[in-house]
């Protein structure tokens, strides 16, 4: 028999979209419209016997993969939860049939790879969150038939390389171990409103990358390894719904002139956290000030991994403003160049800077 009181409190906090399973000697609790189970193993026979009609499953504490399709006979689910379990893989036909899934959640739970035809035949899925798993590498296709999918979120995954995800809104790999952007890794992503590819190590953005994404409102690229953006990564008609772009945390000495004119109605960009040459940063303020874009200040210190002599130095930046770089007190002209000697002067100016306050 159930605890009365533990089955009352799985009620009350599912109304509030959270619900918390403790150990207790049953495999599943379910009331109204939620089934949650806490077990070491998740049997088939346990996700389809007598619980077709609940449309809401939340699954705490699994040891093993889920098995080929498990919840073909939970055909009113609307709502998938995984946490605090080990998966490992996601197998082909996982998910498969589920008419009126909308929503899969399995951060933490211990992913290294999902296999293809994972999420097949679901029609009205649309937010998929795996999360603080360790997925290096995610299969071509995996969710190329899924046509109302809206939002993809896998950060802290250890991601490595991200393909052919079609009709999403919303795409967050922040927190991974991306190196490029490649025009293939965004590939078909033409409806794309927001991307976050900040804390990666991205050096290379390759020619007309977000020439896939020219519905792009927001571009979040802070906290990488960039020394440069080239101007051919917007496409020659421009991002003209592009609002928002945060380049803080970078290597960044200048932007080219004309960046701005493929950016039109940018209303907000962020600076802060990289080695600005003085007249290069002098040239972005006054077209900001122009155009009446704002400037959004970082509000976290940057911590900076640094090859010195052969020997790797961490240094932190605190300052939420820009700082800006010279050889002397006479430059006055942009130069579009990168400068190891400038930039090794920047970070010596933050060490410094830190040391005194």
């Amino acid at each position: 028999m159930f605890n009365k009181m533990f089955v009352i409190r799985v009620v009350l906090v599912s109304y509030f979209g959270l619900v918390i399973l403790e150990s207790v000697e049953a495999e599943c609790i379910h009331s109204f419209e939620l089934l949650g189970c806490y077990n070491t193993k998740i049997s088939q026979e346990i996700l389809n016997e007598s619980y077709e009609n609940y449309t809401i499953l939340v699954l705490s504490k699994i040891i093993e993969p889920l098995e080929r399709s498990s919840f073909i006979k939970m055909k009113k689910l609307t709502k998938i939860t995984i946490k605090a379990s080990r998966i490992g893989i996601i197998y082909s036909e996982t998910f498969k049939d589920i008419p009126h899934l909308e929503s899969i959640k399995m951060d933490v739970v211990k992913i290294g790879e999902i296999q293809e035809s994972a999420f097949l035949n679901l029609p009205k899925l649309k937010y998929v969150s795996i999360g603080f798993n360790d997925i290096p590498f995610l299969r071509k296709g995996i969710f190329r038939d899924i046509s109302q999918l809206y939002s993809i979120s896998l950060q802290n995954s250890n991601i490595r390389a991200f393909y052919d995800v079609p009709n999403l809104k919303e795409l967050y790999l922040h927190n991974n171990l991306l190196t490029v952007v490649t025009t293939d890794m965004l590939y078909n992503l033409n409806n794309l409103n927001y991307l976050n590819l900040a804390n990666n190590r991205i050096s290379i953005i390759e020619k007309n990358s977000f020439g896939q994404t020219p519905h792009l409102l927001f571009l979040n690229l802070e906290s990488n390894q960039l020394k440069a953006l080239d101007l051919d990564i917007f496409p020659t008609t421009g991002m003209k719904y592009l609002l928002s772009i945060r380049l803080n945390g970078n290597g960044l000495m200048y932007l080219p002139f004309t960046f701005f004119n493929r950016t039109i109605n940018l209303e907000e960009i962020s600076l802060s956290h990289n080695p600005w040459f003085c007249p290069c940063l002098k040239e972005i303020y006054e077209i900001l000030n122009l155009h009446n874009i704002k400037e959004y200040w970082a509000r976290e210190s940057v911590i900076y991994h640094i090859q010195r002599n052969n020997k790797k130095t961490t240094v932190m930046h605190s300052s939420r403003l820009p700082i800006c770089i010279s050889n002397n007190a006479s430059d006055i002209i942009c130069i579009n160049t990168y400068s190891d000697k400038l930039s090794e002067k920047y970070i010596k100016y933050i060490e410094d800077y830190e040391n005194f306050f």
